[in-house]
């Protein structure tokens, strides 16, 4: 069943960036305010800690993990641990773990709907984005993939709404970008500490 689309639906650019950006800057300035204050030899040290103990393995289930469900974390929580390795063992790493994470959120609200648990969060999901998935279709997961919108969340609603998924899934792996990006400005950043 195809939605109705809402002509009236017009993205609210200002509160996305708002929203999407203030959460990343105070983990950005939060970061180099502690790199600053234990010094880049304690970081490198941190480094090697999570790169020994959790490995590329564990960095890639907790952004899959977090892009995968709808929860009050982050991807972007990684950069300050991932901006002292180099960006091309994490860049893919992160991208692919990423986009791997909305293609099966997309999975989750097209197939598993039916579970009453998952229901109640798609329809949420559903609820809060569906008119932008409506009118801007994949699109909207391409600017999910890409600029500070709950990627997961939109997703799992795009699942729900029946997007194509032949245009979806290409459209998730566009968070490679997103993830490269950012890895590069916190990577710029702690050259400059």
């Amino acid at each position: 069943m195809k939605e109705e689309i809402d002509n009236d639906v017009h993205l609210p650019w200002a509160r996305i960036l708002i929203i999407g950006f203030i959460p990343l800057i105070l983990i950005f300035v939060g970061f180099f305010t502690v790199v600053k204050y234990i010094g880049v030899d304690n970081y490198n040290w941190i480094i090697n800690y999570v790169d020994e103990n959790f490995g590329l393995l564990g960095i890639f289930l907790y952004v899959y993990i977090v892009d995968l469900l709808i929860l009050p974390l982050s991807p972007d929580f990684v950069f300050p641990i991932v901006a002292g390795m180099p960006w091309y063992e994490i860049v893919p790493i992160i991208g692919v773990a990423s986009a791997l994470g909305g293609v099966t959120g997309f999975y989750i609200g097209r197939l598993l709907n039916h579970i009453s648990f998952v229901a109640k969060i798609s329809n949420k999901a559903k609820e809060k984005w569906g008119r932008y998935i409506a009118k801007y279709g994949v699109v909207f997961v391409i600017l999910a993939a890409l600029l500070p919108i709950p990627f997961s969340t939109v997703c799992i609603a795009s699942g729900v709404m029946k997007l194509e998924s032949k245009k979806v899934i290409p459209a998730c792996f566009v968070r490679i970008i997103r993830m490269g990006i950012f890895y590069f400005l916190f990577k710029a950043g702690l050259v400059l500490v």
